[in-house]
């Protein structure tokens, strides 16, 4: 989804306030996010938390 909206890595880490590393262990699957990063990753892709989880 994150690439879909046309973001890098390093934008999407600024509109979400997420680490670089810790986004790459959440892509990659190593790292599960905790809700307040759920919602704030949610929010710069314009939908839901519950779109995340099912995908």
């Amino acid at each position: 989804m994150r690439t879909a909206a046309h973001f890098t890595q390093e934008t999407f880490c600024e509109a979400t306030g997420l680490s670089r590393s810790n986004l790459q262990r959440i892509e990659r699957g190593v790292a599960d996010p905790r809700y307040s990063e759920l919602m704030r990753i949610a929010a710069v892709l314009d939908t839901r938390v519950a779109v995340l989880v099912n995908d």
